[in-house]
């Protein structure tokens, strides 16, 4: 009998780590995260004539240095739904279709439907929000920073910024979780540096979208370019 140096395949190390390199180039694969973040800018974007004209304060006060007024916008209510649901499914399509074109499969439906039911939790807390204002103490007292937090992340922007983490998760992607929590806090926070009026939300949260949607499909075309 004779001593033979093991074949490299054979090692459960070299085979642990080809196992590990195929999975991630299967999960690259199955990513196509700019589609979602273009979708959600360009929905973001068109939100912002319909909110404005559909804008109808509820309650004004008077408080120095200026006066608050809580507003609504119904029109608002019947966009963000129908939206939502067609940009979830044209999502789940082009993932789908995506999979079958590249033959791996695709986990996209858990995202599709935790964003469809986030959306509409979100749109329910937000109608009650608007309509009674006082769970925050207004027009008493001035919203905490917390409240103004939830006050914006239970808009269709924030239930959004909440879908990506899903997405995240679905896709075991941590720049996606990164940037869903950047986006999240810019949603949450942005008010501290930017005026407030009804459409400055939607303006900054489009433009965090459509930067992070460039951002994603530059990072795939440069990781699907062969090695030199």
């Amino acid at each position: 009998m004779t001593d033979q140096p093991a074949s490299p395949q054979n090692d459960p190390r070299e085979l642990l780590s080809a196992t590990r390199r195929l999975t991630r180039q299967v999960r690259r694969a199955q990513r196509g995260t700019w589609l979602p973040l273009l979708l959600f800018a360009g929905l973001t974007l068109a939100s912002i004539p319909v909110a404005r004209y559909s804008h109808h304060p509820i309650d004004c006060r008077v408080r120095p240095p200026g006066r608050v007024c809580i507003g609504f916008s119904p029109w608002s209510y019947v966009y963000w739904p129908l939206a939502l649901v067609l940009a979830y499914a044209a999502i789940t399509a082009f993932y789908l279709r995506r999979a079958r074109r590249r033959g791996v499969g695709a986990r996209v439906r858990p995202y599709a439907v935790a964003g469809i039911v986030i959306a509409a939790v979100a749109t329910g807390l937000s109608l009650w929000l608007a309509f009674d204002p006082g769970v925050f103490g207004y027009p008493a007292t001035t919203p905490s920073p917390a409240a103004e937090f939830l006050l914006r992340v239970v808009t269709p922007e924030g239930a959004i910024g909440l879908a990506l983490l899903v997405l995240a998760r679905v896709e075991r992607s941590r720049t996606l979780l990164v940037f869903g929590v950047a986006y999240l806090a810019v949603v949450g926070f942005g008010w501290t540096v930017v005026p407030r009026s009804p459409w400055s939300l939607p303006t900054v949260a489009a433009a965090a979208l459509l930067l992070g949607s460039i951002g994603f499909a530059l990072a795939d075309r440069f990781a699907g370019r062969p090695a030199p």
